[in-house]
C-alpha cells in the first residue's frame, strides 16, 4: 500500500512539473490595446462660415461749438440716440487645441441695417426750427483672439480684439423764417475695440453652430465746418471753426453656421 501511495504522488509531481514546464516555455501575447474615445470634441483647424443677427446700435451727439444755437437757443447741444436692426454677413478662423482647451483666430465681416436717428424742435408754436441728426453703420468687422475649453461637443469661449465700421452721418438744421434747410454729412471708417464670449457646437461631421454676443466700441470721430452762411442759415461767427463729435458704440448677437477643414473630424 505503502508503495502504491508513494508511486501515485510521484507521477502527479512530475505531471505538475511537465505542465509548468510547458506554460513557461509558451510565448506570453500582450492584451490588446484598447480604443479610447476623444475626451471631447475637435474643433482644431481651419474654417469659413456666415452668420446673422441683431445689433442694438447708440450714437453719442456732441455741438462742441453750440453752433445750432445760432438758430434757435432751444435746440441741443447734445445728445444720445438709439436704435437696433438686423446684421448679416461671414467669417473665417483658425483654431489650435491641444486635449479640450482650444485657442484660435477669427475675422468677420457685416452688412448693418442699423441706423440711429432723431429730429429735435425749437418747441415754439407752429412751424418750428429743427435739428434733424442721423447716423447709420453701414457695415462692421472684427480681427478677434478666441480661448476656450471643450466640453463633450461644445466649446466655450471668450474672445476680444480689433473693431472697424463705416459711418454715414447728417445733420440738418431747419430754419422756418425764412424757410431755409442746411446739411452738414459725412462717411468715415473707424477704428475701435470689441470684447465679447459666445459658445459652438460641434453638430455633424465637421459642422458647427455657434452663438455669440460681442460690445464694439470706435474712437470718438469729428466733424468740422466754419461758420458760414449756408442756404440762408448763418452758422455761427464767419470764419470761425466748429466741431461736431461722435462717438458709438454697439452690442450685437448672432448666430452662425461654421464648416472646418482638416485638424480631425469630430
Amino acid at each position: 500500500m505503502n508503495k502504491l501511495l508513494i508511486a501515485t504522488l510521484s507521477i502527479g509531481a512530475l505531471s505538475l512539473g511537465a505542465a509548468n514546464a510547458a506554460d513557461l516555455r509558451a510565448p506570453v501575447k500582450a492584451p490588446a490595446p484598447v480604443a479610447i474615445a476623444p475626451a471631447c470634441a475637435q474643433f482644431g483647424g481651419f474654417y469659413v462660415g456666415v452668420h446673422g443677427g441683431y445689433g442694438y446700435y447708440r450714437h453719442d451727439y456732441a455741438d462742441r461749438g453750440n453752433i445750432a444755437q445760432t438758430i434757435d437757443a432751444d435746440l441741443p447741444s447734445s445728445a444720445n440716440i438709439a436704435d437696433g436692426s438686423w446684421l448679416a454677413g461671414g467669417q473665417i478662423g483658425w483654431n489650435w487645441q491641444r486635449n479640450c482647451t482650444v485657442f484660435g483666430f477669427e475675422a468677420d465681416w457685416s452688412w448693418s441695417g442699423m441706423k440711429a436717428g432723431e429730429t429735435f424742435f425749437d418747441g415754439d408754436a407752429g412751424t418750428q426750427d429743427t435739428l434733424s441728426i442721423e447716423s447709420k453703420l453701414r457695415w462692421f468687422g472684427t480681427a478677434r483672439t478666441r480661448a476656450g475649453i471643450v466640453v463633450d461637443n461644445l466649446l466655450v469661449y471668450v474672445t476680444g480684439g480689433f473693431a472697424y465700421a463705416n459711418f454715414k452721418r447728417s445733420l440738418t438744421l431747419f430754419e422756418d423764417a425764412p424757410a431755409t434747410t442746411a446739411v452738414i454729412s459725412s462717411n468715415h471708417t473707424r477704428w475701435g475695440w470689441t470684447a465679447g464670449f459666445g459658445t459652438e457646437w460641434a453638430w455633424s461631421g465637421n459642422w458647427s453652430i455657434k452663438s455669440e454676443v460681442l460690445y464694439m466700441r470706435y474712437v470718438n470721430s469729428d466733424v468740422s465746418v466754419t461758420g458760414a452762411t449756408i442756404n440762408g442759415i448763418n452758422f455761427g461767427v464767419p470764419g470761425r471753426g466748429y466741431t461736431f463729435g461722435n462717438q458709438d458704440e454697439v452690442w450685437i448677437t448672432r448666430l452662425g453656421l461654421n464648416y472646418r477643414f482638416g485638424g480631425g473630424r469630430f
